[in-house]
């Protein structure tokens, strides 16, 4: 009984400074995620320490995270992602390949090995899904030429989760089996034929379509059955879990039968993807981030401006103009969700000193966390427009 109370309390204070910090965050016109890891750090292990098994948030956080890649592929154009798959295809690559040279560059220089620089750039290329979709429909940019582009390249990068971890396995024990390398095979081509057919056939149908579209009920289990279902067959597979999610929800997005299913499950992916980024939160060393405070502000500065302008010569050299390629650096510029899956793998096969993950960490949460400030001001500066806080303060100056 005592443990239940326990629970209760930590929900409440959670749920209640989530909603404080909520209020304040929509005064600033800032993305929700903010005030959730905001949350995370004023109540976590090194906060008032309400919450201190942070691997228990963290778990229940990457459900949040699986139903918000499932409701990623609901939102997708498949058939239109297929037949434009060549540009976003080129962005990532080129990104890739420009990330690798400076983190190689600057490496040479901070004395990194070669397996740090290789850890560091599959960190630095990946970016922040939840944040950016978030962002992108929020200003209602999400079916615009940029949105299609910026989401096609992000979910490459989610794909590429899978060769990254390979190859981090592969420094960390110094061999890949045979089996390895033909499961990993296996499921690339499973995914390719699986986003083939999705791609080539508008419209798919579940058996017994009238039984089904007359009980909402049951269409909510199915749904649900489908997104956790492919996560489970994913994750057996050695594949993201989140992945498994995304192809359930392109493949879901394409069944007529039951295409309001998104709205039914709102409500689940708001409370279980604000846990996730409660977790980014309790993962911030407050203690290590003020004893290295300003090496972690000069990175977090440099990461955000290289990766802006790696962005926005990508999307400068696939036709966009000058403006929306710096608003589409600026998007892509913070360091995302599926590289602290890759960080943790490093950790865990003592590839990182626990100096450098540690630091990684906070950098890593802190680019996720001023993500939103920094493309506001970018855009705000890239299109004229006045911030939300001054027009607020101009507001009260009247």
């Amino acid at each position: 009984m005592f443990e239940f109370e326990q629970a209760l309390k930590g929900i409440t204070i959670l749920v209640l400074v989530i909603l404080l910090l909520g209020l304040l965050i929509r005064k600033l016109n800032q993305p929700h995620f903010v005030a959730y890891i905001m949350a995370g750090v004023f109540l976590g292990p090194f906060g008032i320490r309400l919450f201190n098994e942070a691997p228990t948030i963290q778990r229940i956080g990457e459900l949040g995270l699986v139903i918000h890649m499932f409701f990623v592929g609901l939102e997708i154009d498949a058939p239109s992602l297929g037949l434009k798959i060549k540009k976003p295809l080129i962005g990532l690559l080129s990104q890739l390949l420009l990330t690798a040279f400076f983190i190689f560059l600057a490496g040479t220089f901070a004395g990194f090995t070669f397996q740090q620089k290789i850890i560091f750039t599959f960190i630095l290329s990946l970016s922040s899904s939840a944040i950016v979709f978030e962002y992108l429909k929020k200003n209602n940019e999400l079916h615009s030429q940029l949105g299609q582009l910026t989401s096609g390249i992000l979910i490459l990068q989610d794909f590429m989760i899978v060769p990254f971890l390979l190859i981090i396995n592969f420094m960390g024990s110094g061999e890949l089996s045979s089996a390895q390398l033909i499961l990993g095979a296996a499921v690339t081509i499973l995914v390719i034929l699986l986003f083939r057919t999705i791609t080539l056939k508008r419209k798919l149908h579940l058996p017994f379509p009238e039984f089904i579209r007359k009980d909402h009920e049951l269409q909510v289990f199915l749904g649900l059955l489908i997104c956790f279902g492919c996560s489970w067959i994913a994750s057996a597979v050695n594949l993201s879990a989140s992945i498994g999610a995304l192809l359930a929800g392109i493949a879901v997005s394409n069944i007529t039968e039951i295409h309001w299913l998104q709205e039914k499950l709102m409500p689940f992916k708001i409370f279980f993807l604000s846990l996730f980024f409660v977790s980014v939160g309790l993962i911030i060393d407050i203690e290590f981030l003020l004893k290295h405070i300003k090496i972690i502000v000069v990175i977090v500065a440099v990461i955000f401006i290289i990766n802006s302008v790696i962005n926005a010569f990508i999307f400068r050299f696939l036709r966009f103009t000058w403006a929306h390629s710096w608003y589409a650096g600026a998007l892509l510029s913070q360091i995302g969700e599926f590289s602290l899956v890759l960080i943790l793998a490093a950790n865990s096969l003592k590839l990182l000193d626990t100096y450098s993950y540690q630091l990684t960490l906070n950098v890593m949460a802190l680019t996720m966390l001023l993500s939103s400030g920094w493309i506001s001001l970018m855009r705000a500066f890239i299109f004229k427009e006045k911030s939300h806080l001054r027009l607020l303060l101009s507001r009260k100056k009247r």
